[in-house]
């Protein structure tokens, strides 16, 4: 699938918000700057971006927009967050060492960062979310916007490990 959009960074939605689960807004944490499309986490009841890990008790969502709270004290602003909802379709750059192709589609794949994923990482631990490829583009275009391509994609619990 050829995207029409190339990130430097993050998950950008590619499915309609569902007007039933619409989008979600929470307190940001003290001293955290979020980007949109950055992967969040509940650290202390405070949203904030994480590295790495996919975690399914403290999973927040996708951002919906930037939220700078990087002088605030927690709970100052809040963010809208995109909730992961399996029927929701992401892309998001590619990090890894080879550029991403047929064979990742249908596997699981953890995070490298909050704004991108690891496709050769697919070690998930049983009944965390993961990042499910759905398809990809390693276009020209898509190789000229980021080294290694788009997943698309989407989240949802796993039972893998």
């Amino acid at each position: 699938m050829k995207l029409s959009t190339y990130q430097a960074n993050g998950f950008y939605l590619l499915s309609p918000i569902d007007s039933v689960s619409g989008l979600r807004e929470y307190p940001v944490a003290a001293g955290v700057t979020i980007v949109k499309g950055d992967y969040c986490i509940f650290a202390s009841g405070y949203v904030t971006n994480t590295a790495t890990a996919v975690q399914l008790l403290l999973v927040a969502g996708i951002a919906a927009e930037d939220a700078d709270n990087s002088a605030g004290a927690a709970g100052a602003i809040n963010v809208k967050i995109i909730p992961l909802l399996p029927q929701y379709q992401f892309s998001v750059p590619v990090s890894t060492n080879a550029v991403i192709g047929r064979a990742n589609v249908g596997v699981a794949c953890d995070l490298e960062a909050n704004d991108d994923i690891d496709v050769s990482d697919t070690t998930i631990t049983a009944g965390s979310k993961a990042f499910w490829v759905d398809d990809y583009d390693a276009s020209a275009a898509a190789v000229a916007a980021n080294t290694y391509g788009y997943a698309i994609g989407h989240f949802d619990i796993t039972n893998i490990s």
